[in-house]
């Protein structure tokens, strides 16, 4: 007895055949494409080539396309782990709106990469939280002191980014923090990456190539 699900005529062998070799195309089609997106789909949000002299998005295609970004001010996967690693210029910055290197700047060296532009860490206090970390006790919520002067890492969190060569990279989350796929968070698509990232993500490739 013939299987119910069985193709029974020349015509349904053949729709199948063409079926399954539709498939293994467009199967082949998305790995060739999108190979950095598949590889790990939680974690790469989009992939940004950009022109660093004129400051433009040549382009981007988002990996994750209904991902929304609301700061809960929880503080609990950044500012309570401690202060972020620093730049020259985050130094500098800081340096500049009158804070004293001592005053902020840990007095441990740590190791970076050659071509990493990070110099240096933020001192973090006797709890493992970041010193310029405050409570808004009106709120019951956590804030930044130096906010407006914050360094590029916390400017970027929970967002990173991975070069790929000189003009393109990927966009990456921190999948721990609790803003991420929050309901009424901000939808990350280009006008996110635009008004939110891009000054930041200029700053840290430049100072990686």
């Amino acid at each position: 007895m013939r299987h119910q699900f069985l193709p029974q005529t020349l015509v349904e062998y053949t729709l199948a055949y063409f079926k399954i070799v539709s498939l293994l195309y467009m199967t082949r089609y998305i790995v060739t494409n999108n190979i950095w997106c598949l590889a790990k789909l939680k974690e790469n949000i989009a992939k940004i080539k950009v022109d660093l002299e004129t400051r433009q998005i040549l382009d981007i295609r988002l990996c994750e396309r209904s991902l929304r970004f609301k700061c809960k001010r929880c503080a609990i996967y950044c500012c309570k782990l401690g202060g972020p690693s620093l730049t020259k210029e985050d130094i500098e910055q800081m340096e500049s709106a009158g804070h004293k290197i001592s005053e902020f700047v840990e007095d441990a060296k740590r190791q970076y990469g050659n071509h990493s532009p990070m110099i240096s860490a933020m001192k973090s206090r006797k709890d493992g939280s970041c010193i310029f970390l405050r409570t808004d006790e009106k709120r019951n919520a956590y804030e930044c002191s130096i906010y407006e002067i914050r360094p590029i890492l916390c400017r970027l969190y929970p967002f990173e980014i991975k070069r790929i060569n000189t003009d393109s990279f990927l966009l990456k989350i921190i999948p721990c923090c609790n803003g991420l796929n929050d309901a009424d968070g901000e939808l990350v698509n280009k006008r996110f990456v635009v008004k939110h990232l891009l000054e930041s993500i200029y700053a840290f490739l430049r100072k990686t190539t």
